[in-house]
């Protein structure tokens, strides 16, 4: 009977600890600054902690093969893929603060403003010609 009664009790602080986690994971508002890019530029980058621009041509060449559209985020310092934003590709290369609705679990962002802050300096490997 004493195990039932703990397996009760532990069962519920269990189900209580997902409820207040999915209240966490709850969609909300964020205004952050951070660059656009695709997923194949963005990720690797991202994953070591390089929280910065990738190359503007390299990402709009990903973008148009159809790779997923991402926000990389200064103060989230993370990368959340893009949704209900058809013209991104129209602000790759800028700096930007954005607003909209981010999902953390989900990992995506649904924007509703976009102000561009600077341009970004192309950051190519290859040498210029001269």
């Amino acid at each position: 009977m004493l195990r039932i009664a703990h397996w009760t009790v532990t069962a519920a602080l269990v189900a209580a600890a997902g409820v207040g986690s999915a209240a966490n994971a709850e969609p909300k508002a964020v205004t952050w600054t951070g660059w656009f890019s695709d997923i194949t530029c963005a990720k690797g980058r991202v994953e070591t902690g390089e929280i910065g621009p990738n190359n503007t041509v390299c990402v709009k060449k990903c973008l148009d093969e159809g790779a997923a559209a991402v926000f990389i985020s200064e103060q989230a310092k993370a990368m959340f893929e893009v949704k209900d934003y058809p013209t991104v590709k129209e602000d790759v290369g800028h700096h930007i603060e954005l607003t909209g609705v981010v999902d953390e679990a989900a990992k995506t962002l649904s924007v509703t403003s976009v102000k561009r802050l600077s341009e970004v300096t192309n950051m190519c490997g290859v040498p210029k010609k001269k």
